[in-house]
Order: C-alpha cells, then structure tokens, then sequence
C-alpha cells in the first residue's frame, strides 16, 4: 500500500506561539514535604516560654521597671503617628493594656511575654513546613527559649519583642510562598513588613537582605513579577502616616539615629560582632542555626530557599562593617534559621522528616538527645544574667564570672556590676522619693509655681509614673520626644532639675543651688550620685528656646 503523503505545515509568522521557545517552569527545583504541626506539644513547650518570660517579675528582689518602659509608658498616653526614637506601633499596643490593665509590671509585660511564646509558635510552624517531625518542632521552637538575646527582651516592654514576632513571620511567609508557589502571598508580606517598620525603622535592613537574596538566587523571578511590588506598595502604605509625621517634624529620627551612632552606640570591630553572634545568641545554639544556615546555603532545602540563607549573611556582614555592637539588631532571622536546621538534622539523626529520607548518621539517635540536652543546659546557664531570677548581688558574681556584663554602650557612666538590661531596673522609686523631700523643703510660694526637669526621660517617666504619690509639679524634659511635649508654662522661674552639669545650668539661670544627691546602689554609674538642683531666674525664653535644647540620642 502507497503511504499518502502528508501536507507541511504552514509557515509560522512572526509572533506565532509555535516559535516561541519553550521557557523553564519557574517553580522550585526541590520542595521539601511539610509535617502537620505538633500543636499540643509546642503549645506547652510556648506556655513554659511565657513563664519564663513573665514569671521572674515576681519574684523581687528589688527588680523594678526597666528605664525604657518608663518612657513607653509615657508615651502610650500621648500617642502620635511617631516619635522621636521609634514608630508609633508599640505604644499603640500598650496604650489599651495601660488602659484595661493599669501601668503595673504585671500589666505591661504581659504583650512582650505572649510576644515570646507566639515567635516560639511560629517557629515550631516553620520547622513543620521545612519538614521537621515533632523532634524537630520541638527543637527548634526551644531554642528560642534558650537565646539570651530572647531571655532579656521578651522579658521587657520594648519595640523589641514586637520585632522579633513580626520578622519570624515575614520570613515564614516567604517560606509559603515558595512552598506554595503561591507570588500573592508577597501582600502579606507587605502587610506584615508594613507593621515591622511602624515598630521599627530598622526593619529597613530586612528588605536590603532580602533584596540581595532574591538577587543572588533564582528567586530573582520574583522582582519580574507584579506581586512582590504590589506588596511593597501594602508596606508603603502602612508606613505612610509615620512617614508624614517625620515630614511634618522635621525628620527628627534621622537626627536621633546620627546622634546615636556617633556618640551612644559602642564601636565593635568586625570579628568583636560575630563573637557577639555567639554569645548573645548562645554558644549551644550554634549547631542547629548553623545547620540551618548551610541547609539553606548548600543543602537541598535551599533549591528553593537559598535567598533565606544570603538575606542571613548579608544582614551579619552590614552589622560588622557597621561595626555595632547590639548583638539584636539581626535576631529577627534566628528562628527561622533554627527551623531550618531543625528540618536539616532530624532525618540525619532519627532517620524520618526534614522533607527527604536521608541516611541516619552514626551515632543520631544518641545525638538527637544530646542536642537538645545541650541546649537547654546553655539557655539554664544564661539565665540568670538576662531575667530577674537571683537576688542582685549574686547576679553581678553570676554574670561577671560568665563574662556577660557587657558595656553596649558608650560613655563612662554606662557601666555597672550587673548587665545593663538589669541595672537599669534599679533606683527609679528611691528617686522619686528624693526629688520629692527636695520639692517639699521649697518655700510655699515657689513650690506652687515650681516645674521638674529631667535630662532623661527613663528620669521624666519616673517621676510622672509616681509622681501622684507625693503631688508633684508638671515634669518636663529635653530628651528624645519628651522636648516635642513642649516646654515649662510661659513665666517660670523656678524648676528642680536632675542631672545636668553645674557649668550648663549657670548659663541657663541665675541662681544654681545645689539641694540633694540620689545614690543607687546596684544603677548604671551614670545614674548614681545623681545631683538635684533647684534654679531660678531663667536667662533665656524657654518658649522659644525649648527646641534648641533637646538632644535626641
């Protein structure tokens, strides 16, 4: 039988589909398998964190509050769109605690506490979608709980603790969107991203690692999409009302953020920054971040979540150039490495999870006892150096034989036998107490007519907290965002003031008088034997010269 022959194909014109190459599918070469999370067990392990984090309050010892909830407190009854040192998002939280609850220890540390049990939870999560098993969950949510870094902040009400939430979820979203392939969850990273800056600028940095990750990977097809822009427009937008509140001021927190990096953050050369790396975040915890770190890196989890790994690394390598030494600037990342390395290790050491079957290596199982063991013995040892649980005394021997009372800081006075994020919980009731016996010893007519000046507003917050108890006047403050709160009432003449020199203030008034001493036995030096001075006669209009006296740092 003769074969009919076939008729050709019609020539393709330009344009036509069929002469298109044939692109690459833009999914991930390797997605690892998630596990159904172990809700109950990370729900206890997230309770026993909230403990740890709420519980020492009250045990005593004379703890009190820390001087930057003094402030926040402040500043929860004044809200605004911003403020001189930080967005308005965190006092926003604790304005309706303050409210419900009252301005107690109690009350304002309960939203950093749940902060710290809900990053434990989001952790465990992460480490599920990785593919880690109940092990790895476990592991990985316990860590946190071990982290000085964690110990110390979500012990206290700071922008901190909110940071800390807030980044761990921006990176689990970014880990949905490659497990899901699903580009529209970048609107929640927006959103998310978006509420991380309106409690802190330095969120910044998260989008500058972030960007170098897409960069440096194939996740770069997310930048030729429309999502990942649409959520930058969401962040934006949150943003936006900060933003034109520093328009509309003057940007003061870019003049604070000068001045703290010139005359109040510590100079840290590069390899003192890591060395911080490792202790703040817990020498025992390096195998399971590190883990974490080269499975993103090099391992087959980072086929579709390399760009993790290198936001990671471009994030520590800012930090040493930049030369700082608050080892949280990048702790946000963490947890997320954690998650990774618990999903990394599990079917190395059980032989299940982690995404893939692996091969179990020798010894694994005794090392998936001892990992854990390991690291919550390194979170036991730094315990008492970063949470009120000893009495002071014992704390400064317990610390200064660890090596953990650090100078973070610069200047002279920023030092004391405890760890500053404990001294400066010292003092602030003593002081109220003394600035009042100063008040009372005015003669009548000047004690009506009398104003307070503090020249730190951990001083100003202080005396506005207690200073119903003893019926003290108006307190004012040329520090950070107390100076936007406006100058003492036109025709004062008379104020007590804390802390400024002899030398500056005899320019300021005519008449210098020198009326007490506050002593604070267990304070940052800068603090103790703090003068009180009473002056009268200003030799300038305050009205007009308020602003000109403020310094923001």
């Amino acid at each position: 039988m003769t074969q009919r022959p076939q008729p050709e194909p019609a020539p393709a014109e330009a344009g036509d589909p069929r002469t298109a190459p044939v692109e690459p599918s833009p999914g991930p070469a390797f997605v690892p398998a998630p596990r159904r999370p172990a809700w109950a067990a990370l729900s206890a392990l997230a309770a026993g964190g909230f403990a740890l984090f709420y519980l020492p309050l009250f045990l005593g010892y004379g703890y009190g509050y820390h001087i930057d909830e003094l402030y926040y407190i402040a500043c929860a009854r004044r809200l605004a769109w911003g403020f001189v040192d930080h967005p308005p998002l965190a006092p926003a939280l604790l304005a309706p605690v303050v409210g419900l609850l009252g301005d107690s220890l109690a009350a304002i540390r309960l939203l950093p506490a749940l902060a710290g049990a809900a990053t434990m939870l989001l952790t465990g999560w992460a480490a599920a979608r990785l593919g880690a098993g109940r092990w790895g969950q476990l592991v990985a949510a316990g860590a946190v709980l071990t982290v000085p870094v964690f110990q110390v902040l979500f012990g206290v009400f700071s922008v901190n603790a909110f940071e800390f939430l807030l980044w761990t979820g921006c990176l689990a979203i970014l880990i949905e969107i490659e497990l899901r392939g699903e580009p529209r969850l970048w609107l929640a990273f927006g959103a998310l991203a978006g509420l991380a800056l309106l409690n802190k600028h330095t969120t910044a940095v998260l989008a500058v690692g972030l960007a170098a990750g897409l960069l440096l990977t194939s996740a770069r097809r997310h930048l030729t999409g429309r999502w990942l822009w649409l959520g930058a427009g969401v962040a934006a937008l949150i943003f936006l009302p900060n933003l034109l509140w520093q328009i509309a001021h003057d940007w003061p927190s870019l003049e604070f953020y000068r001045n703290a990096a010139a005359e109040k953050n510590l100079p840290t050369p590069p390899l003192g920054v890591l060395v911080h790396q490792l202790r703040f975040f817990g020498p025992t915890t390096v195998p399971l971040w590190g883990a974490g770190l080269f499975a993103l890196l090099a391992g087959r989890l980072g086929r579709s979540l390399r760009h993790l790994g290198w936001l990671y690394l471009t994030l520590l390598v800012l930090l040493a150039v930049s030369q700082q030494a608050r080892p949280d600037r990048i702790a946000g990342v963490y947890p997320i490495l954690f998650a990774a390395g618990a999903a990394y290790l599990e079917p190395r050491l059980l032989g299940s999870g982690g995404g893939s079957p692996g091969r179990r290596w020798p010894g694994g199982r005794w090392l998936a006892v001892a990992l854990p063991a390991l690291i919550a013995l390194g979170g036991l040892l730094t315990l008492p150096p970063t949470n009120p649980v000893l009495p002071p005394a014992v704390t400064a021997r317990y610390a200064g034989a660890l090596g953990m009372v650090p100078q973070i800081e610069s200047g002279a006075g920023k030092t004391s036998e405890l760890p500053q994020w404990l001294a400066d919980r010292f003092g602030w009731e003593e002081l109220v107490a003394d600035v009042a016996a100063v008040v009372e010893r005015l003669p009548p007519g000047e004690r009506e007519r009398a104003v307070i000046v503090a020249n730190s507003y951990g001083h100003a917050g202080a005396l506005e907290l207690w200073g119903d108890r003893y019926d003290l006047p108006p307190v004012y403050s040329t520090h950070n965002n107390y100076v936007l709160w406006g100058p003492p009432p036109e025709g004062t003449t008379v104020a007590v003031v804390l802390g400024d020199s002899e030398e500056r203030l005899r320019e300021l008034f005519e008449e210098v008088e020198h009326a007490a001493v506050h002593d604070c036995d267990w304070c940052m030096r800068w603090r103790d034997e703090l003068p009180i001075r009473v002056v009268r006669g200003p030799r300038i209009d305050f009205q007009s010269r308020w602003y000109d006296l403020r310094h923001f740092e």
